[in-house]
């Protein structure tokens, strides 16, 4: 008869969910299987692209400012812990344009604000003197995030994945079928 592991734990999907999901859990002590039928960051899952933008920013709706704050420092704490933080996130700064009555940025300001995060507001004069390659059109203002950038994202998930492995997270290349019931009916998970 075939031996099983158990496990307390399956994170189906090695994005970027999935891959900080599997490694906190196991930091937590949990017996964890992470599956991905085409491997860590992929181009099929949505954090599978060579790049995404890390912003604070999202108008009135605090609590993505507030995930996307706590997001960057796991990003960087990681990227240090495993000396890739200039590889793996570039701080390009991101900047945002605006119309001269723009309810979104006005609150995207007003967000920054009670967030204690770093920005700058530009009018246009200092765009037109920072940028002079852009073409402002009705543009009368901006928003600098100094602080925002770049994740490389393929990467920057390939290395959650690395850091789960080496913690005791499991890996499987395996896609998952819906589960069926077996002769006790107990739910069964089935891979390809």
């Amino acid at each position: 008869m075939p031996t099983h592991k158990t496990f307390e734990v399956v994170v189906v999907g090695a994005g970027v969910f999935g891959a900080w999901t599997a490694f906190q859990l196991r930091r937590a002590g949990a017996e964890v299987v992470l599956l991905d039928a085409y491997g860590p960051g992929n181009n099929r899952a949505s954090s599978g692209g060579e790049s995404r933008m890390i912003r604070m920013g999202y108008g009135p709706d605090q609590i993505y400012t507030r995930m996307a704050q706590r997001s960057l420092m796991l990003w960087q704490e990681l990227f240090d812990q495993i000396g890739q933080s200039h590889r793996l996130f570039q701080q390009t700064g991101i900047l945002w344009l605006a119309k001269e009555n723009d309810p979104y940025c006005t609150a995207t300001l007003e967000t920054l604000q009670q967030h204690n995060v770093k920005f700058s507001r530009l009018d246009a004069g200092e765009l037109r003197r920072r940028y002079s390659p852009l073409e402002l059109g009705a543009v009368t203002w901006g928003i600098l995030e100094p602080d925002s950038g770049v994740l490389m994202a393929r990467q920057a998930v390939q290395a959650v994945v690395a850091e789960a492995l080496a913690s005791g997270v499991t890996y499987l290349d395996e896609a998952v079928v819906p589960p069926h019931n077996d002769a006790e009916g107990s739910a069964k998970l089935k891979f390809t």
